[in-house]
């Protein structure tokens, strides 16, 4: 069992030795002078020995004080860090702010999330749409952009690098496979996701492909945008693999014949490691790694 001196008695022989003045001791612990001589003289009697020499210009710390105080101040500094560190936790934000593409949150994260939230059901998950760019990034804990994979380190969990593809409606199919490819765009709308990459210019340069449309362009801010136009035969669009994945299983769109290219463009997840120890960012991070890590194989 420790043998400790009252907590009060050693509050106040911290402040005065600080001060060394027992006026400006009573003023921190708000209390009276009196209450801190009357104090310390009950810890220099726990101990016996005499703490501070009085003299009539004001206190000096004896040397049994001098050797003393330093071991007290540190003490009643770790317990009041403690004690912060309890208030925080107290207090600690349960909101994540994810930010990302709107067409990523929508086409491959929402449906993620459900296990995330049922293993967490006291995180208030709220997602930042970024078109373009998220003109609120910085408020975010977690993002997720499209980078070049050559870019990033090897810890910054990632997607495997995205594939474009050409996309229409079933019944276009079939037009497609029976000229080639620039035949068929040639009198075909195209839909345009304007954005931080031209993914036609980047699809057709990879392809070889000079295309020459009769038709004007359709032009949309995100990628489920095109896709449900695609999806309607409003005309033809190229995106990630990994966006389109639902449609194309769903019989929605068809991948058209000779439309694939691999980028090195990749999804990568920042954020997270540089919060407190304490934040549910953390623990998001930590899921959403792993769920990037499943997801290995290109949609």
């Amino acid at each position: 069992m420790r043998q400790l001196p009252p907590l009060s008695g050693l509050q106040a022989f911290e402040a005065a030795a600080r001060h060394l003045s027992f006026t400006e001791a009573a003023k921190e612990l708000n209390c009276t002078q009196a209450a801190i001589s009357q104090r310390v003289r009950a810890l220099e009697s726990y101990l016996s020995r005499r703490l501070f020499v009085r003299k009539s210009n004001g206190l000096q710390l004896s040397e049994v004080g001098e050797a003393y105080f330093p071991g007290v101040a540190q003490a009643l500094n770790a317990a009041a860090a403690a004690t912060d560190g309890l208030q925080v936790k107290k207090h600690v934000p349960h909101t994540v702010t994810v930010s990302a593409p709107v067409s990523f949150l929508t086409l491959w994260l929402m449906p993620r999330l459900e296990s995330l939230l049922a293993d967490e059901p006291r995180i208030e998950l709220r997602m930042n749409s970024a078109i373009w760019t998220d003109p609120n990034a910085e408020l975010a804990d977690l993002t997720v952009e499209v980078v070049d994979a050559d870019q990033l380190e090897t810890s910054v969990p990632r997607l495997p690098p995205e594939r474009l593809i050409l996309v229409g409606a079933p019944d276009m199919a079939a037009a497609f496979a029976a000229e080639p490819l620039a035949a068929g765009l040639a009198t075909c709308r195209k839909i345009v996701i304007q954005g931080r990459h031209d993914l036609w210019h980047l699809w057709a340069a990879g392809l070889k492909l000079e295309i020459r449309s009769e038709m004007p362009d359709m032009k949309v801010d995100n990628a489920v945008m095109a896709l449900e136009a695609a999806a309607r035969g409003l005309g033809v669009t190229v995106a990630y693999a990994r966006y389109c994945a639902p449609y194309l299983a769903s019989g929605k769109l068809v991948t058209l014949p000779g439309s694939v290219f691999q980028t090195d463009l990749c999804f990568a997840l920042s954020g997270g490691p540089d919060k407190l120890a304490w934040h549910p960012a953390h623990r998001v991070f930590s899921r959403l790694a792993q769920a990037f890590k499943d997801d290995m194989e290109p949609a």
